[in-house]
């Protein structure tokens, strides 16, 4: 929980928009648009922008989703942070990614504890897995890991598990917000 003062001159109207330069963040909210002069001005200017149906500063319904994902969403991307999830039994889990180079393996625990992933072919996301509506127990976790390499090596199958930490736990409980 931060804040950011931007100084900038107000001296060049228009909709500007300031941006993290990688596309997934960007996709993700990272983003906002600054609108500098009043709104439908000069359109030769830039200053005709639209703010869609909504009313001028009214606020969104859904908020954005938080960068690691929602509770039933994951982002999928090398170099992440393991994901844990906590699901109702019958509910969604949506990984999320940008280009054809992940999967997503449901695999036994002592699979996932040493990235023993045998499935290399990458697909394009999104990948939507639904949590059993019968669970054993109170909870039930499985567990997910992403069985892609970079580079042609068959050692190298689950590297994307093993070094880019693309695994995920998922909780499945009737105690899950």
């Amino acid at each position: 929980h931060g804040y950011a003062i931007i100084r900038t001159p107000l001296d060049n109207a228009g909709a500007w928009i300031f941006h993290c330069h990688i596309n997934y963040h960007v996709q993700i909210g990272m983003a906002m648009v600054l609108q500098i002069g009043e709104l439908g001005g000069n359109p030769l200017l830039g200053q005709a922008w639209c703010t869609g149906p909504l009313e001028q500063n009214a606020v969104c319904k859904t908020p954005p989703p938080s960068p690691g994902g929602g509770p039933a969403s994951i982002y999928w991307y090398f170099d992440m942070e393991p994901a844990h999830r906590c699901v109702k039994p019958g509910m969604n889990v949506t990984w999320l990614w940008e280009n054809k180079d992940h999967n997503v393996n449901n695999i036994t625990k002592e699979d996932f504890i040493s990235c023993n992933v045998n499935n290399s072919i990458a697909y394009s996301g999104d990948h939507v897995w639904t949590a059993p509506t019968e669970i054993r127990g109170i909870t039930e976790i499985f567990y997910f890991a992403c069985g892609r390499a970079y580079g042609a090596k068959t050692p190298n199958v689950g590297l994307h598990c093993r070094d880019g930490n693309m695994r995920a736990t998922i909780r499945v409980s009737n105690s899950c917000p």
